[in-house]
């Protein structure tokens, strides 16, 4: 069997070797390459991003000195865009299908001399512990009503009309929209009994110790007990104490606790649906974001800050989240 030789594309003439990597065609002389190597300098292929390496603690700082070769400017700039990559290439986590429990809270720094509140939310199924972490929002100011309501309708309508309670710290702006979009409303009860340890702390060097002593006794067994007569006593008793109590502070929160009382245990009315009695999840995420900040010392602009949130909450995508209510 005749072998069939390679023809030159030219004239489809024979071809003879010219040197290492070059051809010749023997009918017009021409030559050209074969294995053409890529021109310019090596690329540094990395399997992991720096902005990756930057969120994951890979990199502690930016500064020169924890890359060896590369200036500040050019350590950023390859931040920057290994950033920009995340945001683009990496989708936003899906949302399970099934009743959604949300957890909220807003973030507020300042930049610039200005205020900017980031609202963040987080949803999860009842019978799970692990939280979606959906996009944030921000705007300019503190936290307010109208900007919870913005931030709610930001959301995909698919994921609203699926929330069947939320957990938050109180606000104002999340307790209207709890009760005007018809969820369950569970209240912090680690907001609630900081409060109240701000103004009457229970240990021993605390000047009000006895009083502090039994006011968390109290609040913690209303929290708690499932006993109806037993909640009237506890509730009058911290009614009468909300009376006589010096610290005008404390009088409003424990007027306020025996007003909202029904707030605060939902958890109990509903054990189905594993609610947590803080929202730690929110502040947990919060914290992430503290660090991450602290690590950059600082953001110039607001824009840059939300998104170095996104990226990193692109590349976490889910966070704990657990029930008072453990499901076995």
């Amino acid at each position: 069997m005749n072998k069939v030789h390679e023809k030159s594309p030219c004239c489809r003439g024979n071809i003879r070797r010219f040197g290492g990597r070059r051809r010749q065609c023997g009918v017009c002389g021409h030559t050209w390459s074969v294995w053409k190597k890529k021109r310019g300098r090596n690329c540094l292929r990395m399997k992991i991003t720096p902005a990756e390496n930057y969120l994951s603690h890979r990199v502690p700082a930016l500064g020169k000195q924890h890359v060896r070769g590369l200036t500040e400017a050019q350590l950023r700039y390859r931040l920057s865009k290994s950033r920009r990559r995340i945001l683009v290439k990496r989708r936003w986590p899906k949302i399970p299908s099934g009743p959604l429990i949300m957890v909220a809270d807003g973030m507020v720094r300042r930049i610039t001399r200005q205020w900017y509140t980031w609202y963040f939310m987080v949803v999860r199924l009842p019978h799970t512990n692990r939280a979606v972490i959906l996009p944030p929002y921000y705007a300019k100011g503190t936290e307010t009503v109208r900007e919870w309501r913005r931030a709610f309708d930001s959301l995909p309508r698919q994921v609203l009309t699926r929330i069947v309670a939320l957990v938050c710290d109180g606000h104002r702006g999340l307790v209207f929209e709890a009760k005007w979009r018809s969820w369950h409303l569970q209240r912090c009860h680690f907001h609630l009994l900081a409060r109240i340890q701000g103004r009457r702390s229970r240990w021993p060097s605390s000047r009000h110790f006895e009083e502090g002593k039994r006011i968390y006794a109290l609040v913690t067994e209303a929290l708690k007990t499932r006993d109806q007569k037993r909640l009237d006593e506890i509730l009058l008793i911290l009614e009468e104490i909300g009376w006589t109590v010096s610290s005008p502070a404390l009088r409003l929160v424990l007027s306020g606790f025996v007003s909202h009382i029904d707030d605060y245990r939902t958890y109990l009315r509903y054990p189905k649906l594993n609610l947590p009695i803080t929202n730690n999840t929110v502040e947990s995420l919060v914290g992430l974001v503290t660090e991450l900040t602290s690590r950059a010392r600082g953001f110039r602009t607001a824009k840059s800050l939300h998104e170095w949130i996104c990226a990193l909450i692109k590349m976490r995508r889910t966070i704990t989240c657990n029930g008072k209510n453990q499901q076995k």
